[in-house]
């Protein structure tokens, strides 16, 4: 344990994440009531090193590629991916709840290929940048990501959108335990359009320079979860 988090309030719950040990629902709500940020994230991180090492995923839009659609349907097509919405007046208590619900659920069917929480926002919010402020803030979505990849412990994967994050929290986002970033990616240029304030789109150079910047390593994939591979 870093001598940082040496006087931690979460001191306890951090050696059981070192050491791999589950934990409980009195846990998840000590963390979700804490201010100690930068304790999650390294406890989330430690999690998402442990799966997916410093890989971050992302995947670029292009047509179906029908040659790549399996035919006989294998059990891996079959998993899907989980998301929770949050802010919505729920308590804490429900949050932390519904994540150990699903975690018991996973345990029972490995249905699930990533979770995702997402925030909850009125018809009329401004997505980018915002990730549900009015509902949420930055910091307790970074506390929610951070959250999930610790309890889901047996969850390969934490999504976040970075067209609700906005790029430098999504960047952010990558050491409080998410490893793959999810929106509209496309393979050439993209960005705002004229008369648009800004776009909801990424180019795929201009992602991995963001995955890059922040000292992971950029790594396509399918649909699936199955790593893209180029001649």
């Amino acid at each position: 344990m870093p001598s940082l988090f040496a006087q931690s309030e979460l001191r306890d719950l951090i050696d059981y994440v070192e050491k791999g040990k589950r934990l409980d629902a009195d846990a998840g709500l000590r963390m979700i009531n804490s201010q100690e940020i930068l304790a999650l994230g390294y406890m989330a991180n430690i999690v998402r090193e442990r799966k997916n090492g410093n890989q971050t995923f992302y995947m670029v839009n292009r047509p179906v590629d029908y040659a790549d659609i399996d035919a006989s349907f294998d059990e891996i097509e079959k998993r899907s991916i989980s998301s929770m919405v949050y802010g919505n007046q729920e308590s804490q208590e429900d949050r932390i709840r519904r994540l150990l619900q699903l975690r018991i659920l996973q345990d029972q069917t490995k249905e699930f290929l990533a979770f995702s929480p997402i925030p909850f926002y009125s018809e009329n919010t401004k997505l980018e940048g915002t990730m549900g402020v009015g509902t949420t803030t930055g910091y307790e979505d970074l506390k929610m990501l951070a959250i999930s990849r610790i309890l889901l412990d047996n969850f390969d994967h934490i999504k976040a959108y970075w067209m609700m994050l906005g790029p430098k929290l999504a960047q952010a986002s990558l050491a409080f335990g998410v490893d793959d970033l999810d929106g509209t990616v496309l393979e050439g240029e993209s960005g705002p359009k004229a008369g648009v304030e800004l776009s909801n789109t990424v180019s795929k150079r201009a992602l991995i320079h963001l995955i890059q910047k922040a000292g992971r390593d950029a790594v396509e994939r399918d649909s699936q979860y199955r790593i893209r591979k180029f001649d």
